[in-house]
């Protein structure tokens, strides 16, 4: 019966609660973030500076990985943190951290205290509280800390990069394959940030990671992009011309000064992407995701909408796409096409709005 019960408020209960708490510490989270910003930007260029001291002084070796890691002990201290630490060549896995740093995380540690109080306040109003003691309620509060970390670290790589200083970083030697990552300490980490070797897409191995690359100034021409997984890639000043793009994973990539000519994309994700300065012409999209529904939207794997800035389109189609909330700015759409597509709360919809004149929008 005591199981029968703890197992009711756990999958009953606990559920709406953290929903609701969640929704708030983001909420915070999106109001204090220019804060969060300017905290973590200064402790993270003191942090790359005092590295690069110990480099230049032939103290410590070049970095693989910064592991930014949040403490569950510290959330009995007076103050909730996360740990920054730095690894080797081999990462965490093979060495110890060569230098560690502390951030303030208190915007969790009180998510997690409203959320142990809510519980109990709810166990108290079901008659629980006799089946829903002081320790389920700690369990659950820790569960919630991770389920709230993985909300913060999707949302991270979108914000990650005005946290960097960029010249303090350019001082740092590094491996080959750098890792920023957020996480639990000693446990999962996402990467939010990454500097990769050069790659060829098409003369690389087949178990090559391809994400988070830089690919610039290239001409793929008759080319078949198909399953590629090239999330969070940087494509500045490519052609893609007579090409296919199709069931490739493109979540998060930045396309600056590209040119899209004579292209088919299709069934592929494109959440988060951003293309800036870019033109498309005779291309067409069929299938792809620019934006999360909010059916599929989820508060633990978080896409924003993709972005267009400065951008033509020059006969281009939409076809059976989801565009909704997409950020069209100071784009000539004049010949775009949309056919059964979803462009709810997007620059999309203010042009459809306009059809037949010819906008800038």
């Amino acid at each position: 019966m005591e199981q029968t019960r703890i197992q009711m408020f756990e999958q009953q209960i606990y559920p709406e609660i953290f929903a609701e708490v969640a929704e708030n510490v983001m909420d915070r989270f999106g109001k204090q973030k220019k804060e969060i910003i300017e905290e973590w930007e200064t402790i993270l260029q003191q942090y790359m500076d005092q590295l690069a001291n110990l480099q230049e002084e032939e103290e410590v070796p070049s970095i693989q990985e910064i592991d930014i890691s949040f403490l569950y002990t510290s959330l009995e201290d007076k103050y909730a943190k996360f740990q920054i630490d730095s690894y080797g060549e081999g990462g965490r896995v093979s060495g110890e951290s060569i230098l560690t740093e502390y951030i303030s995380a208190d915007w969790i540690a009180d998510g997690a205290k409203v959320l142990a109080e809510r519980l109990a306040e709810r166990a108290e109003q079901e008659n629980l509280r006799g089946y829903v003691r002081a320790a389920e309620i700690d369990k659950l509060r820790l569960r919630a800390v991770r389920s709230l970390l993985l909300c913060l670290a999707v949302r991270f790589k979108y914000i990650i990069r005005d946290m960097i200083d960029f010249r303090s970083l350019a001082r740092v030697q590094k491996e080959p394959c750098f890792l920023v990552q957020i996480g639990e300490y000693m446990d999962w980490m996402k990467t939010i940030y990454a500097v990769q070797p050069a790659v060829d897409i098409f003369n690389c191995e087949q178990d090559t990671d391809l994400r988070f690359r830089s690919f610039h100034a290239i001409h793929y021409n008759e080319k078949q992009f198909k399953a590629f997984n090239l999330s969070q890639s940087d494509f500045r000043d490519c052609v893609f011309a007579e090409s296919s793009i199709t069931d490739c994973l493109m979540n998060d990539c930045m396309f600056d000064g590209c040119v899209f000519e004579r292209l088919c994309i299709e069934s592929t994700m494109m959440k988060g992407c951003i293309f800036a300065n870019c033109v498309f012409q005779e291309t067409i999209m069929k299938e792809v995701v620019l934006s999360e529904s909010d059916k599929e939207s989820s508060i633990l794997d978080y896409f924003a909408p993709a972005e267009f800035h400065n951008c033509e389109f020059r006969e281009v189609r939409l076809e059976n796409c989801n565009a909704d909330k997409c950020i069209v700015k100071n784009c000539d759409a004049s010949k775009l096409e949309l056919e059964n597509s979803s462009i709810v709360g997007s620059g999309f919809e203010e042009r459809k709005d306009k059809e037949g004149q010819d906008e800038l929008f």
